[in-house]
């Protein structure tokens, strides 16, 4: 006779009901379930399995912030790309989006990480731009915008950790 844990028979049991199982986990669990009140009412349908839930929260919030951290990207590409166009000034309006998408992945840490993360690939696409005989800015200009859109994106930061904190749960 094998001996399974209760943990090991509730893992098994659908296994075993879809017909999947293999025959030594098959004769585990009908041998569990005759002896165990608990795994036999869940194998009889009375008691719900229960769910894992702490593994499936963390693995929807892996994908929410690998999808916010995509979008960050995108709107910050998408607003440097703005810069040397008629469609500048709709920054003023991204920034702060991207600042609050920002706090929601960073917390407060977002205070300094977006306006050196909108630095940066400030940076990194003006010398692209050089090196690809295409438009790109001057030093000083490139400094000017970047503290600029830093800023729009500190306040959007400012606005969504406010926010945050005014509509957080009482204890």
């Amino acid at each position: 006779m094998i001996q399974i844990t209760c943990e090991i028979c509730m893992d098994l049991i659908p296994l075993v009901q879809d017909g999947v199982a293999a025959e030594d986990s098959v004769f585990a669990v009908e041998q569990h379930i005759k002896n165990c009140p608990q795994c036999r009412a869940i194998w009889e349908g009375q008691i719900p399995h229960p769910a894992d839930s702490g593994r499936l929260l963390e693995k929807f919030q892996y994908r929410t912030r690998v999808f916010m951290g995509m979008v960050l990207m995108f709107g910050v590409f998408f607003g440097l790309s703005l810069t040397a166009s008629s469609g500048l000034f709709l920054n003023s309006l991204i920034m702060p989006v991207i600042g609050s998408i920002g706090y929601f992945l960073f917390r407060w840490k977002s205070l300094y990480l977006t306006p050196c993360l909108l630095f940066a690939t400030h940076l990194v696409t003006n010398v692209l731009g050089i090196f690809q005989d295409t438009e790109h800015l001057d030093l000083a200009s490139l400094l000017l915008w970047s503290a600029l859109y830093a800023v729009f994106a500190v306040i959007g930061t400012v606005i969504a950790g406010l926010l945050h904190i005014v509509f957080r749960k009482e204890d």
